[in-house]
């Protein structure tokens, strides 16, 4: 899932798989086979399941380094905290994957997050896939299971919400992990401060997406979420540099020249 591109991007080794074969690691050592069986129920003649979990350990062990082998057997090789909830685990791999800019997954990330309202006119995955294909040379073998593979992580990391055969591009969870994560090292919430110090901060923390200039859908409907929820606050300052979002019909923030983000952010 996060090898480097070219990359099949699997379906099986989905969020909930990897989670619980380490969880399952977590317990005390455990050979492979023994992790199969007691995640396929003994079901050894099930090929579709020995396949599901085997990628799932690959993922957790040679692409997320959550797992390591060590006399043959399975264990964790990072702390229990990392796996103690969807959302350590989440911000964990977060952490990873998004500063792998080598990866399938990063590289088709950052393509999909640059299309904003484009993004609906592509209507199914596989349409999704052959457009991103044919546009850019790197990633000319990906196909649509690929893009069916990336779906899964690409939602449960926060890049947006699956909606049957679309992808609704709003990277609320993404930014929220964030500010409730790494935020308070910088600023102190509660505190407003320039909208030009708190893109300069997010810009070296949200490498998959360009907020160089006019920030994409993505985020820009990320950060009003924020908003709408109460975490954040969006201000237009007179005189003041603004930064400008995704421009939406009828919505108060277009732009922003201070922000306010509240400790809330980290509940």
């Amino acid at each position: 899932m996060f090898k480097t591109n070219p990359d099949g991007m699997r379906m099986e080794p989905t969020p909930e798989r990897v989670l619980s074969v380490c969880r399952m690691a977590a317990r005390g050592k455990i050979t492979r086979e023994s992790l199969r069986d007691a995640l396929t129920f003994g079901k050894n003649e099930d090929k579709g399941l020995n396949q599901e979990v085997d990628r799932s350990i690959d993922v957790a062990l040679k692409e997320l380094g959550i797992l390591k082998m060590k006399d043959g057997s399975l264990e964790l090789a990072e702390p229990a905290e990392v796996i103690a909830s969807a959302r350590a685990f989440r911000r964990y791999v977060s952490a990873k994957v998004f500063y792998q800019k080598d990866t399938t997954f990063f590289m088709f990330s950052k393509w999909l997050i640059a299309q904003n309202e484009r993004l609906f006119s592509l209507h199914n995955w596989e349409v999704m896939a052959k457009t991103c294909a044919a546009e850019n040379s790197e990633l000319s073998g990906l196909d649509e299971n690929a893009v069916l593979g990336w779906r899964f992580w690409a939602s449960f990391l926060g890049l947006g919400y699956l909606s049957r055969t679309m992808f609704l591009p709003n990277m609320k969870l993404r930014l929220q992990d964030l500010l409730a994560a790494e935020f308070a090292q910088t600023f102190r919430y509660g505190e407003t401060i320039r909208g030009t110090d708190f893109a300069f901060w997010l810009s070296s923390r949200l490498p998959e997406a360009d907020i160089s200039s006019r920030w994409p859908l993505a985020v820009s409907a990320g950060l009003r979420t924020l908003r709408d929820l109460g975490l954040i606050r969006l201000e237009t300052w007179q005189d003041s540099s603004r930064i400008m979002l995704y421009s939406v019909d009828g919505d108060p923030n277009n732009d922003f020249s201070h922000i306010t983000v509240y400790e809330e952010v980290c509940r």
